[in-house]
């Protein structure tokens, strides 16, 4: 059905800061990832050019029309050229759902390899030519009306992390306790603080790396603390043992009533402990204490509000990873309030975001909704459900013979079909 070409194995003495793109897979799945360049010549067979059709085939799969300008391509990534009886998006459409049954076999993991001798050996029914072009115009005319109620509820997404850091915001200004607010003051009763004034201890983690051990007690570090969730994920720490955990002063052990703060990295984002679980974590994740005049929960929300967030952006240094040094985090200003309205400051929270989240499940299972119809789609068109047969067409046979006749012919594929036996 096409040829396969993939990419040039650039070498990092290739790579310069401008001149022709590099498309790496990260170009292809991530819109905003920054490109590699060159400025040499290479062969014509790795130039990309507007509207090829491209297929990531290695770690993450997935097939592309290349929307950009003149760009070489890297490797793992295979450029295709349809044969003359194939129609180019009708091919793409194929290796959409082609890619979709590959990750539902592989549970959905996110890396996943393809050989090229599997690839270019998967078969597919192919209809007559006429018979693309109708399936071709059927899938764009349903996915069109999909993408745009797609696009509607990821706008939706968006409004509501925009809402949830509304609500944070106001919560801390006395907007939801306070009536008749003025703007840039503080309610009658509240007054700045630092942080280490509000916590009976401020630290971080072990600097030092621990001997890993078989079994233990689990030892987590920045990548275990859940961005969106704000939960720590015990499922791939790994553990320490009993012996080194024992060692560890009192406040590098989490207790009940603490919560920790991400500080490198990917920096502010906190997480409760409101469990008893023997854990302890590395230095790029600090542990806040709160004292008795401070609510566990309060402090929970104040860490992840705009106020505090904009403090640590503010005082993070560093060059490979910015980090929020401890001196800094103890001397965060925080808009405290006396205990009774910082309870009541939590169930104002709580209101609001709890229907954040029913929404936000309903948005979920639409988007689950949209994209098992879109798999609906493709399944049916390439069962030949989709658009009605024209007997006046070419058969399917006809052209099927005419690829085996044109691979027995081609010297190359003579020894790949041999290789396969």
């Amino acid at each position: 059905m096409a040829d396969y070409i993939n990419g040039h194995a650039f070498k990092p003495t290739e790579w310069v800061s401008s001149g022709i793109p590099i498309i790496r897979i990260q170009n292809l799945n991530n819109e905003i990832a920054p490109y590699n360049y060159a400025t040499q010549d290479f062969e014509d067979k790795y130039k990309v050019v507007n509207g090829d059709l491209l297929f990531a085939w290695s770690a993450s799969l997935g097939a592309y029309i290349w929307k950009g300008k003149k760009a070489w391509l890297n490797q793992h990534i295979f450029k295709i050229i349809p044969k003359a009886f194939c129609d180019k998006s009708f091919l793409f459409y194929t290796l959409q759902k082609i890619t979709a049954e590959i990750y539902a076999k592989t549970h959905g993991s996110g890396m996943v390899h393809v050989t090229k001798v599997k690839f270019e050996s998967t078969e597919i029914p192919l209809p007559p030519l006429p018979e693309q072009h109708r399936i071709v115009a059927k899938i764009e005319e349903l996915l069109s009306s999909l993408d745009k109620g797609v696009e509607s509820l990821k706008t939706a997404q968006q409004q509501l992390k925009v809402y949830r850091q509304a609500v944070l915001k106001w919560a801390f200004e006395g907007k939801l306790t306070n009536k008749n607010m003025g703007e840039g003051e503080l309610p009658k009763g509240w007054k700045w603080m630092k942080l280490a004034k509000l916590a009976t201890d401020i630290t971080d983690g072990d600097h030092i790396a621990p001997p890993k051990s078989v079994e233990g007690i689990p030892f987590i570090t920045i990548s275990n603390i859940n961005k969106t969730t704000q939960k720590v994920n015990f499922s791939d720490t790994f553990k320490v043992s009993l012996e080194y955990y024992r060692k560890l002063k009192m406040n590098r052990k989490p207790q009940k009533g603490d919560v920790l703060y991400t500080v490198t990295g990917s920096f502010g984002i906190p997480a409760i402990v409101d469990y008893e679980k023997e854990f302890c974590f590395q230095r790029h994740i600090g542990l806040v204490r709160p004292s008795e005049i401070a609510n566990q929960k309060w402090m929970f929300y104040v860490l992840q509000s705009s106020q505090v967030y904009n403090q640590a952006k503010a005082t993070a240094t560093g060059t490979a990873q910015l980090t929020v040094s401890l001196k800094s985090l103890r001397d965060f200003n925080i808009p405290y309030c006396p205990l009774p309205e910082q309870h009541l400051i939590v169930q104002e929270i709580e209101s609001r975001l709890s229907v954040c989240d029913k929404i936000e499940q309903s948005i979920e299972h639409s988007l689950k909704q949209s994209e098992a119809l879109r798999q609906s789609i493709l399944k049916k068109a390439f069962e030949g459900k989709l658009v009605p047969q024209d007997p006046n067409d070419e058969p399917a046979s006809v052209l099927l013979d005419r690829i085996r006749k044109e691979r027995s012919e081609t010297p190359s594929s003579q020894t790949k079909t041999r290789s396969r036996k």
